[in-house]
C-alpha cells in the first residue's frame, strides 16, 4: 500500500540578526524578503547624496584566501565608514549586508537621472 505525502509550503516567520525580520519559505532554505512595511518604522527620511557615497566604495574581484575561489564585492571596512548600519561585525570579521545597498543605488539613480535631466534642459536652451 503507498501513501501520498503532501507538504505544504507555509512562510515562516525568523527574526535575524539585529533585529530584523525575515519571511523565510521552507523550500529554498534562504531568508526572504526583509520586511519593508511602513508601519513597522519610525523617522523616516530620504538617502540624500547617494551617489557620492557610493562613489567612495569600490567594487572589486578577488579570490577567496580559504579554498581560492574566485569571486566579487565589496570590501566591508570601506563600506562601514560610508554606511556604517550596512555592515555587521562579530569578534573576528565584518560582513557587508549587500540587500541594503539597493535603496542607495535607487537614490544614486534617482540623482543622476535629475542631472541628465538637468543638463538635457541645459543643452535644449543654449541650442535655441
Amino acid at each position: 500500500m503507498r501513501f501520498l505525502m503532501m507538504s505544504v509550503a507555509v512562510p515562516t516567520l525568523f527574526l535575524g540578526f539585529q533585529s530584523s525580520a525575515y519571511a523565510e519559505w521552507p523550500f529554498d532554505g534562504f531568508p526572504c524578503c526583509p520586511f519593508s512595511d511602513a508601519t513597522l518604522k519610525t523617522n523616516v527620511q530620504p538617502l540624500t547624496g547617494a551617489t557620492q557615497k557610493l562613489l567612495q566604495i569600490q567594487g572589486v574581484t578577488f579570490n577567496w584566501k580559504e579554498g581560492g575561489r574566485e569571486d566579487i564585492g565589496v570590501i566591508a571596512q570601506e563600506v562601514k565608514k560610508v554606511y556604517p548600519q550596512l555592515v555587521r561585525e562579530d569578534t573576528a570579521h565584518m560582513r557587508v549586508d549587500y540587500e541594503k545597498l539597493v535603496a542607495p543605488l535607487i537614490e544614486s539613480v534617482r540623482e543622476m537621472d535629475a542631472r541628465i535631466k538637468q543638463l538635457e534642459t541645459a543643452n535644449t536652451t543654449h541650442a535655441r
